[in-house]
């Protein structure tokens, strides 16, 4: 089974408007949460995000604004996932200008999904970068999936 960022918001309940987080830190763990309610991550996960990216740099940030937080697959990700958390204002990662507003949490059971699948979704949906202000302007749920539903990921996906 292929993982849909659309169907996996929706089905997890995992999009989570005008988040509040002090620190990067902070963000990543309020991002995780809708995943961890529905047993689709666990607290390894979460952990191994902060880690990996307080050795490595927040490699996951795509675009101003957008960062997609993951760790290796497969450590602590019991089904493949995503959640979208907007946060009320934008946060920095440590050694980082790029400010980050978007947290598109991805929890992969295989490294094949996070490249094959769950990256050119990631880049159908926002290589209009007007989506991205539009989501963060977004006053409801509905408004972002709505918006989702407009975009065509068969063009990035090998079918």
């Amino acid at each position: 089974m292929t993982i849909n960022l659309l169907t996996s918001l929706v089905k997890n309940n995992s999009i989570l408007l005008n988040q509040k987080a002090s620190t990067w830190q902070e963000a990543i763990e309020i991002s995780c949460k809708p995943l961890i309610a529905k047993k689709l991550i666990s607290q390894t996960y979460v952990d191994a995000i902060i880690t990996s990216t307080t050795e490595n740099g927040p490699y996951y940030i795509l675009a101003p604004f957008l960062a997609m937080p993951h760790a290796e697959a497969g450590k602590g990700v019991f089904q493949d996932c995503f959640s979208l958390v907007v946060f009320d204002k934008p946060f920095y990662f440590e050694g980082d200008s790029r400010p980050v507003q978007i947290l598109i949490t991805l929890g992969a059971t295989s490294s094949d999904i996070h490249t094959s699948i769950a990256l050119p979704q990631i880049v159908a949906a926002f290589e209009n970068t007007a989506n991205i202000e539009k989501i963060i302007k977004a006053k409801n749920k509905e408004e972002i999936i709505s918006l989702l539903e407009q975009v065509d990921f068969s063009k990035y996906l090998k079918s």
